[in-house]
């Protein structure tokens, strides 16, 4: 993928809604059947990939602004779960619904920098560590398109995903 690519608005993969409808279906199986905990907790983790890779790995709606300035994708950003997944799988076994926690099931493109700066803010979640850390996120939806710079856009994205 070029920097022509990142730059693009963000377009849904044409199969993206049938595949996280898979995902939620997996994650509500696999809370209902009685396996090792730690074994319930890989495969969830690994669905919430799905979730969140279902428009594409790097096909993703929100995007750092140092992310759109790199050349090409390989290995110069990354898939960045904005809440953290053991944050969103601990939800899950707590025995939030699945659709309220995938609300929370969001990627962001990032540079690897960003993604250790967004590793060292312990007290915050979601959107707030990207504000703590200092990163610029912008909504690359063709509806949207435009910079996501405080509370009020936050909460209005996370009701819009």
């Amino acid at each position: 993928m070029t920097k022509g690519k990142v730059t693009r608005p963000f377009i849904p993969h044409k199969l993206g809604n049938e595949r996280r409808q898979s995902a939620i279906a997996a994650i509500e199986a696999l809370l209902d059947i009685n396996i090792m905990d730690a074994h319930k907790k890989r495969l969830i983790d690994r669905c919430i990939w799905y979730y969140t890779e279902a428009d594409g790995k790097y096909n993703l709606r929100y995007r750092s602004e140092a992310a759109l300035l790199v050349p090409n994708v390989r290995g110069q950003v990354q898939h960045e779960h904005v809440f953290e997944r053991k944050e969103l799988i601990q939800r899950l076994l707590d025995g939030e619904s699945v659709v309220s926690v995938c609300k929370d099931a969001v990627a962001c493109l990032v540079t690897p920098e960003e993604h250790k700066q967004l590793g060292r803010v312990k007290d915050q979640s979601g959107w707030n560590r990207y504000q703590s850390a200092g990163i610029e996120v912008y909504d690359m939806s063709q509806d949207t398109r435009g910079v996501i710079n405080d509370e009020e856009q936050i909460d209005e994205r996370r009701e819009s995903v």
